[in-house]
């Protein structure tokens, strides 16, 4: 194999290894936002069931 097809591989293969860690670096960043954003969010009320609690007629 000479040197040039040696090195052609080599560096599609830097290429591909790049992609993957910044892929893992964008998705790392990603899943830290959306855990701040879902931490910064206020509380929210507990919602009322809507028909629990209440009494139904079912005689016909």
């Amino acid at each position: 194999m000479e040197l040039s097809s040696i090195m052609s591989t080599q560096v599609a293969s830097l290429q591909q290894t790049l992609q993957m860690s910044i892929l893992d670096k964008t998705l790392n960043l990603g899943a830290e936002g959306t855990a701040k954003l879902l931490e910064s969010m206020p509380e929210q009320p507990a919602a009322s069931h809507p028909y629990k609690g209440t009494v139904i007629d079912v005689s016909v």
